[in-house]
């Protein structure tokens, strides 16, 4: 009996391995991936290193807070130096020397201009599209996305100039178009940077940086709906639109992340999905926008069409 016993429990355990196999599978198959913000569009921090360290430990050793070396490397000491410095100026207090920090120090933020790559959308692709396009690179419409058509263009003018071919718009590749950097994102002015980033810091405060850019999203999205106003301050300031705006939120200090948050989603940058409105369902029991179609969840917020 028991050796009758032994070849159907060995088929068992198999049969439950191969199950469980299955199953793994299907769940990282299924489970979403999370957009990653482009890392040359992040200010310094903790980790960074180079010129700009340097000149922001320059600066801050000049006023006597920061006593360790000018060494371009953005360790624990310039952390607690900038905090310091942020304090002192009533600026958020992060760590983070972002454009209002860098503002405050007298430093300039021109060289902190985005990179343009596949799934970048605004103004500034459709400058690299005629650019391309002028040059009889690029076949297809100019159209402010930057897909396939557009990434096989800008590889194909980085090979002509003997650039590295990496289909990326960066600085270098900027120069060699004749497109200059500017201190305001792609897609907008340096006013609605500014708008976005002050809405973005009042709404979603504490929320993760992906929750931070869905909720710019949601401003721009709103921009091109027909139902909401055409420009980013009249979304903003659109009566109702946003309890911040009423109650004072609005208006007090930005996070340093959301400054960065705004300049994503200005570039193109979507975690909501497309959505036009996003709500806290920990803080709201209207019923009309709970019966709104929801695309997904990021942080506290339900985003939704």
């Amino acid at each position: 009996m028991k050796e009758r016993m032994i070849p159907i429990l060995k088929a068992l355990i198999l049969i439950t391995l191969n199950v469980t196999i299955i199953a793994l599978a299907l769940y990282i198959h299924s489970t979403p991936k999370v957009a990653v913000p482009p890392a040359e569009n992040v200010l310094s921090k903790l980790g960074s290193r180079g010129t700009e360290v340097q000149q922001i430990q320059q600066k801050l050793q000049s006023l006597g807070i920061y006593s360790g070396s000018v060494d371009g490397i953005y360790g624990t000491q310039t952390m607690n130096a900038v905090k310091n410095f942020q304090s002192r100026k009533g600026l958020t207090v992060d760590g983070i020397a972002g454009p209002a920090t860098l503002k405050a120090l007298g430093l300039s933020t021109a060289g902190s201009s985005s990179v343009l790559q596949m799934g970048s959308r605004g103004n500034e692709v459709r400058q690299v599209q005629q650019k391309l396009k002028n040059l009889g690179l690029l076949s297809g419409s100019v159209d402010g996305i930057f897909g396939e058509q557009t990434l096989n263009a800008v590889r194909a003018f980085q090979k002509q100039k003997g650039l590295t071919v990496d289909g990326r718009v960066g600085p270098a590749t900027k120069k060699a178009l004749g497109l200059t950097n500017s201190t305001a994102p792609s897609g907008g002015s340096q006013n609605n940077y500014e708008l976005l980033a002050r809405i973005i810091s009042a709404e979603s405060r504490g929320e993760s940086y992906t929750g931070q850019v869905a909720v710019g999203a949601v401003v721009l999205n709103r921009v091109e709906h027909p139902s909401f106003p055409d420009t980013v301050s009249g979304v903003i300031y659109q009566s109702g639109a946003f309890s911040s705006v009423k109650n004072g939120q609005f208006n007090q200090p930005v996070a340093e992340s959301c400054y960065r948050a705004a300049r994503d989603a200005l570039n193109g940058w979507d975690p909501s999905g497309g959505a036009i409105y996003f709500y806290n369902p920990q803080k709201t029991s209207d019923s009309w926008i709970r019966s709104r179609p929801v695309i997904t969840q990021i942080g506290s917020h339900v985003f939704a069409r």
